[in-house]
């Protein structure tokens, strides 16, 4: 990687040279006094650059965060030692700590309303922090407010927790008062653009992002009052301040385009009454009952006492006698709801809060068939082939996997009985995610699982990361509602007890609302490139491995 560009800084009589080595990310060489230090190594090359520059080998190399694409350096810089943030040492060097500490299971089902599925290196089981390539010889850690001399100049270390908890930037200053700032090596604060990083990065919980936090940080960072930025990623940021500015300008914007609407829809009301309950279900139309303790059982009776059941997941896991009060559910259903026999299962999406509860079934109702689409199928099958979040195993509930018996296709219809059942990929809660539908007694059901599941107001521009779903015009929560927009859906029934009429509505203002929001988010990212700002390039594409129609 040849050297990008040296710029010198100034500052009452003393000198300053910061040697920049640009590439997809960039590493920047302090030089004071013929001594150095290094912020950032993208490249283990880089050692032979400096020597065949004639420039410092530095003394010291700081990290404002551990990824393996900023921490290359491996053992190539040997009388450096090496920094990097605090409660960042384990993934920086520690392979046995690390990996001890990915195998997670959720060992308390209490502790969800809290952590939202926040791990020390992933979410909800989906390892989302990789170590880098190489261990690092890791001689300490940096907390915020700490401080390296460099001669008559100083680094002090600030948070900058967006990109990555734990994350810092250093400050260039003058070593004696009254301080005079330099510099500001921002990490991947902002790249050039001025633009976001990445999506991914700024995970923090199942479903949540930095995005919120990032323009108050962007303003923190400006007012360091440091004219150049020297980000981790892409070329140096010569006026600092203004493009942290205006970054945070066009998030706020991103972020107010999500509370628009076209004033073209207003949610039905509620019913008048409660509906008419069996326990923990109501029955939301002749036939159709849904748990309404926020679980995920949809359970469809025909005439003839033959049922489906969708999503065999109560979602009580903190209820020690679930198993119990499962089984007390069905049978208040066949005492009261006409129920004889569960037929088939269908499953929407791989969480384990979706179908833990299918073996339960296939003891009480032996001759039940477990159906799911393809990519869904591939997944609760083999759930240590997928990167995903929330898989069955994290549940820790002594059951793995579940066989499927019929694989279900988009474009080919399947049958319950006599009743066609019509599968949508339906992506933006996950990629490997479905929705089935049907004409049951007279109206036409969409079941959608948790990518739909409203309870009549309309949706937005949602994204959940490490499901590995990019909001774009054809994938994602509009490609979702495009497919499901197709049919004329008369009784929409999402996940956790959701369920709405008017759909048609729903549907129309939900993609009007997405649309709105979808040229904002774009400007956040180069180029507008949204695959690469929201999906991992670590993780497969898994756009490869699903079956959007019959093979045969």
């Amino acid at each position: 990687m040849a050297l990008s560009e040296s710029r010198t800084l100034y500052a009452r009589g003393t000198q300053c040279v910061v040697h920049s080595f640009v590439g997809d990310q960039s590493s920047h060489l302090l030089v004071v006094e013929n001594k150095s230090v290094l912020i950032d190594c993208h490249l283990q090359q880089l050692a032979g650059q400096i020597r065949s520059l004639g420039l410092p080998q530095p003394t010291a190399i700081l990290h404002t965060h551990v990824q393996p694409e900023h921490c290359r350096e491996g053992d190539s810089f040997a009388s450096a030692k090496i920094f990097v943030p605090r409660g960042t040492a384990e993934l920086a060097g520690d392979v046995a700590g690390y990996r001890a500490r990915i195998q997670t299971k959720w060992d308390n089902p209490a502790d969800w309303p809290r952590t939202m599925g926040r791990e020390a290196y992933g979410i909800a089981g989906c390892v989302t922090h990789r170590p880098p390539e190489m261990p690092l010889a890791v001689s300490g850690e940096i907390s915020p407010g700490e401080v390296l001399a460099v001669g008559p100049m100083q680094l002090r270390a600030v948070a900058l927790p967006g990109h990555g908890l734990c994350a810092l930037g250093y400050v260039l200053e003058t070593a004696v008062e009254p301080r005079e700032v330099l510099a500001l090596f921002s990490g991947d604060l902002l790249r050039d653009g001025p633009c976001l990083v990445n999506m991914y990065d700024l995970e923090t919980t199942y479903g949540g992002t930095a995005v919120h936090e990032l323009p108050s940080l962007l303003r923190i960072a400006a007012a360091l009052d440091a004219p150049v930025f020297f980000p981790a990623t892409g070329p140096v940021l010569p006026h600092g301040p203004g493009s942290a500015i205006e970054l945070a300008g066009r998030i706020e914007e991103f972020l107010d385009s999500l509370r628009w609407s076209s004033g073209q829809f207003s949610p039905a009301s509620a019913p008048a009454t409660p509906p008419f309950s069996l326990g923990r279900y109501a029955r939301i139309q002749r036939g159709v009952y849904q748990i309404t303790n926020f679980g995920n059982c949809i359970v469809l009776i025909d005439d003839l006492g033959r049922g489906l059941m969708v999503d065999p997941g109560p979602c009580d896991f903190e209820n020690s006698r679930r198993v119990e009060a499962f089984h007390a559910d069905l049978d208040l259903l066949e005492k009261d709801g006409g129920l004889k026999s569960i037929e088939r299962l269908l499953i929407t999406h791989f969480h384990g809060d979706h179908y833990d509860m299918t073996q339960q079934v296939l003891r009480r109702y032996p001759r039940c068939r477990v159906a799911a689409w393809d990519l869904v199928a591939q997944v609760i099958e083999s759930p240590d082939d997928f990167p995903y979040a929330c898989k069955l195993p994290w549940y820790n509930l002594g059951l793995d996997r579940v066989q499927v018996d019929d694989v279900t296709h988009v474009g080919k219809p399947y049958f319950w009985n006599d009743i066609r059942i019509d599968t949508e990929h339906l992506p933006g809660h996950s990629e490997a995610h479905a929705a089935y539908v049907l004409i049951f007694n007279g109206s036409r059901l969409a079941i959608t699982g948790d990518s739909i599941q409203s309870r009549g107001d309309a949706d937005g521009l949602n994204y959940i990361l490490c499901n590995e779903s990019v909001p774009e015009e054809n994938s994602g929560c509009i490609a979702a509602y495009k497919a499901i927009s197709r049919h004329a859906i008369d009784l929409n029934v999402g996940g956790h007890g959701s369920h709405f009429r008017d759909c048609a509505a729903q549907y129309a203002e939900s993609l009007r609302r997405m649309r709105h929001a979808l040229p904002f988010l774009r400007n956040l990212f180069p180029h507008g490139d949204l695959r690469a700002a929201f999906h991992r390039p670590w993780f497969p594409d898994l756009r490869e491995r699903r079956v959007t129609t019959d093979p045969a």
